[in-house]
């Protein structure tokens, strides 16, 4: 009898299989063919039967009984469509395209489109695009570790980052390129850089959910700004919705390093925003009583909690017509660093690097990130339409950094003062607040079928503010009673106490003027297009810095800032210093572009003719060569952007563009300042940089989210600017100079490919890089003398790593609503300090870095999310590349038989976690 029950059982079982039936296919938008990751496709009558399309478009729906069924298809902004199918057994296969949603008003027609903001917009628009370009869409930043613009940018390929003090990426590198060699954009707008040193805008200042999308341009063409030789950033701000839109989000988490060590920090409130001088008149004598000391009172605090929230509200009024959005976002942050830092100096008989300091550094830091941006649109008619955007970006940071200084040297009376000799201490505060302002009044109008015209008009304003920088600096040591025995009770050498304020406003207004003009030539259709812009920018620096110092009488040292008596050197400060400053540019820019088609081939061409009027006034005394000056200079840059498109989803691209790179307002100033690590000072004498650029790239998407793109670059750079150590008066000193002719090639590869909810996303790039420049050699000579001579020595370019690379592990389950990604960055060793002496530079080593993401839908349009950045507590580390023949036994515990420790920092990892809501 079992064994009939087991038969039956059996057949039972088969007929089962028999009848069940797999259902696939794909769900794509009609006409584009791009997939709809996320559309559903479910059951009308049994709502079991369902699937969400996956990340390349595809859907499956296992076991369903053969028959016919009536499936729905739908997706947020497209028309959901009922379609009969039959199945019959098996697997059956059936593709869905579906049309977005069109309503018809009076003289306009407004589309349900999708938002730029997904992986398929993304390659479509690189594939569609005249020049060479990589995009990343605001969900693919929205599910990746990141929260802010520069961290984001180290997803695309050829891009590494410079980190700030407390790890968190700040500036990009483009294609081995220094930062100073790109530019920034908001919405294709040019913006003002709140740095007191720089032209480049610090990535960091921006929140990553601002954003809609970020565009990366490597090649020019005659319509952009020229002054671009590694590439252009460009921050697509969100557009109005086609219907309400309703977005927040609130997280909390907090940073490993603070579980280990307390946070340093000081009341903030109580530093005075501005310098006595400022406050009470250019004639006012100051006295200790005009400063406070309560920004040097440290104290320790227990792990504080960082905060993320955002939110975005927009819709469209009027029948469509006006649209608005307004989106704001805030972060606090809690960052630091534990670091190391050895001061060197050269031999003088081997010319390699030799120990005289070790620094031991605490950085405590908060960052309060603040964004809000408001943009309308409005459509007259179908020819004519009017943007109007205004934004507002802040970051303020308030850093503590205490440091132990043990000198390695031999001290005056011949003691060795390794480890417990002399000691010199440094406690800093400083509050950096840095803010930008921009307001953009934009018009599109279609004067006539083939005629169209567009402006801008814009004013933007970037301002840094570092408010009383304290910084303490006192040296003891041990002393010598009067029969010459050791006494252990520290003494004071020298007490000093410097008060820095600076201020620093960049203010713009420009106008862009561009036209567009279709014209039949030879029975070929040609765009023209010819502008041009003006910019009248107005930078002004003040600086102003107090210096107290202890009452002689004072010899002992108890910890307390109060318990001083101090003498100040300087009541005035130093109106006359030359970081006192007023500057002013103004730049003029025409181009004229043609583009055309032949056969499978677009061709654009043209050029542009770019003018700079630079001058500046300094403060400084009036014999200070660099007081006063001007720079004039024209440079006409052509280009050229050949796309071959053999077959729809492939192009061969070939690029050449001129472009140049100008002088960083700061650099030229005939200032001297002591710095973070070195004693810095300007260059009145500097000149731009100007450079050729040639790209090949191949681009192949296979479907509308993978691709395969392999591009080779070359770049010839006339007069590079690099910043170097330099020897006068027997002192070093960190200047910015031009260093000939370098040159700079390499290679990019691009690959990104989905597998249902799997995804990979991956690029390498090899970079190669070569100056000539002439370093001091110092050696012995036959009589045995010490002297030195001048060397010629082949290096990278400052900042240019020869490997990076990006690969991240990509997972998306519509039906569960789960992403996660595993991302992981390779940034190969680079030159971060080039050094007077001969093979002396100092290197960044190479490093990876983890960082993990992971969203879970939970429902009623709120989603959990969490992120870890610094997964392997990944250091900063910076060395020479020789060993330490002479007093390597002064700090045993580093390695120093093939390289010399310069710099060692350990940030730790940063935990977030939060709840998106979207209605």
């Amino acid at each position: 009898m079992r064994y009939i029950l087991l038969l039956l059982v059996l057949l039972g079982a088969q007929t089962v299989d028999a009848q069940s039936v797999t259902f696939r296919g794909t769900i794509t938008e009609y006409g584009s063919g791009d997939p709809l990751t996320g559309a559903t496709i479910v059951d009308v009558a049994n709502s079991r039967y369902a699937a969400v399309a996956g990340l390349d478009g595809s859907f499956i729906i296992r076991n369903i009984p053969a028959g016919t069924y009536t499936f729905r298809v739908s997706y947020i902004g497209f028309q959901s469509v009922d379609i009969d199918v039959q199945l019959t057994g098996g697997t059956v296969t059936r593709d869905f395209q579906m049309r977005s949603q069109t309503t018809e008003l009076t003289e306009i027609l407004v589309g349900g489109r999708r938002m730029n903001d997904t992986d398929e917009s993304a390659r479509t628009s690189e594939r569609t695009a005249d020049n060479i370009i990589n995009v990343i869409a605001a969900r693919s930043i929205e599910v990746s570790p990141d929260i802010t613009v520069a961290n984001v940018v180290q997803r695309v390929s050829g891009i590494s980052l410079e980190r700030s003090n407390n790890g968190d990426g700040q500036h990009a590198i483009v294609r081995g390129m220094d930062k100073r060699y790109n530019y920034t954009l908001v919405n294709g707008i040019k913006i003002p850089s709140p740095e007191t040193k720089n032209r480049f805008v610090p990535l960091d200042i921006f929140p990553s959910d601002l954003i809609d999308r970020l565009e990366v341009t490597k090649s020019l063409t005659p319509s952009m700004e020229g002054d671009a030789i590694g590439g252009v950033i460009d921050m697509r701000m969100r557009n109005a919705p086609d219907r309400l839109m309703f977005q927040a989000n609130l997280g909390t988490g907090y940073s490993q390093l603070y579980t280990d060590r307390d946070y340093l920090g000081f009341n903030a409130g109580s530093t005075p925003s501005q310098s006595p001088r400022a406050r009470f008149g250019p004639q006012h004598q100051a006295t200790v009583g005009d400063f406070t000391f309560n920004n040097l009172d440290f104290r320790d605090q227990s792990a504080p909690v960082n905060r993320v929230m955002g939110l975005a509200v927009g819709n469209r009024f009027f029948g469509g017509r006006l649209g608005a959005i307004a989106a704001a976002s805030y972060q606090e942050t809690y960052r630091g660093a534990n670091g190391l830092f050895f001061r060197t100096d050269t031999d003088r008989e081997t010319n390699g690097p030799v120990y005289f300091q070790v620094q031991s550094r605490q950085y405590s830091s908060t960052q309060e990130r603040a964004g809000i941006h408001i943009k309308t649109d409005y459509q007259f008619n179908a020819n004519h339409k009017l943007d109007f955007y205004n934004a507002v970006i802040s970051l303020s940071d308030i850093e503590t950094r205490a440091r132990i200084d043990t000198n390695l040297r031999i001290g005056r009376d011949g003691a060795d003062f390794l480890g417990t000799g002399r000691l010199g201490y440094s406690n800093r505060s400083r509050q950096r607040d840095q803010q930008i302002m921009n307001s953009t009044l934009q018009g599109t109008h279609m004067l006539m079928p083939t005629l169209e015209v567009q402006w801008s008009a814009v004013y933007s304003l970037a301002t840094f503010n570092e408010p009383d920088r304290a910084e303490l600096d006192f040296i003891s040591g041990i002393r010598r009673d009067t029969q010459g025995n050791l006494v252990s009770e520290p003494i004071l050498y020298d007490r000093d106490l410097r008060r820095r304020w600076t201020n620093n406003s960049d203010q713009d207004y420009a106008g862009y003027l561009n036209t567009t003009y279709y014209r039949s030539v030879f029975g070929t259709q040609v765009q023209w297009r010819a502008g041009g812009m003006f910019r009248l920018k107005t930078r002004e620096n003040e600086f102003n810095e107090y210096l107290l110092r202890a009452a002689p009488s004072e010899q002992v040292w108890d910890g307390d800032v109060h318990n001083s008596t101090w003498q100040l050197i300087n009541p005035i400060g130093t109106p006359r210093d030359a970081l006192n400053y007023e500057s002013e540019e103004t730049i003029t820019a025409a181009y004229l572009q043609a583009r055309f088609q032949i056969g499978r081939m677009q061709i654009l061409g043209g050029a542009r003719v770019e003018n700079t009027d630079f001058s500046w006034v300094t403060n400084a005394p009036d014999r200070t060569p660099g007081r006063i000056g001007s720079m004039q200079y024209t440079n006409v840059l052509p280009s050229l952007h050949l796309k071959y498109m053999p077959y729809d989803k492939t192009n061969f691209r070939f690029s050449y563009f001129a472009s140049l790179s100008r002088p960083n307002f700061f650099e030229v100033i005939p200032y001297e300042i002591i710095d973070e690590d070195y004693r810095e000072k300007g260059n009145p004498f500097l000149e731009h940089t100007q450079a050729h650029n040639i790209d090949l790239r191949f681009e192949h998407f296979p479907t509308p989210v993978d691709q395969i793109m392999v591009a080779v670059f070359y770049k010839n750079i006339q007069n590079p600017i690099e910043q170097a150590l330099l020897i006068e008066a027997q002192q070093i000193f960190m200047q910015s100079n031009n260093f000939g002719t370098a040159n700079n090639f390499g290679l990019e590869v691009d690959y990104t490919k989905y597998f249902r909810n799997w995804g990979v996303r991956a690029f390498y790039t090899f970079t190669e890089s070569r100056i000539e420049t002439s370093k001091i050699f110092r050696f012995r000579d036959d009589n045995g003398n010490f002297t030195s001579r001048q060397q010629q020595q082949v290096r990278p370019l400052q900042g240019q790593s020869r490997h990076i690379a990006n690969a991240s592990l990509l997972y998306k389950n519509g039906r569960t609503g789960t992403d996660a990604q595993l991302a992981a960055v390779y940034t190969g060793a680079r030159i971060s300090s080039v050094s007077p002496y001969y093979e002396n530079d100092i290197w960044q080593r190479a490093f990876t870095q983890l960082d993990f993401s992971f969203d879970q839908r939970l429902g009623f349009g709120i989603t959990l999310y969490a992120k870890i950045s610094n997964i392997l507590n990944t250091p900063m580390r910076a060395d020479i590349r020789r060993p330490n023949e002479v007093n390597p036994h002064q700090v045993p515990y580093v390695n120093q038989t093939n390289r010399v420790l310069v710099r060692e920092d350990f940030y730790q990892q940063v935990y977030l976690v939060g709840l998106r809501y979207r209605l």
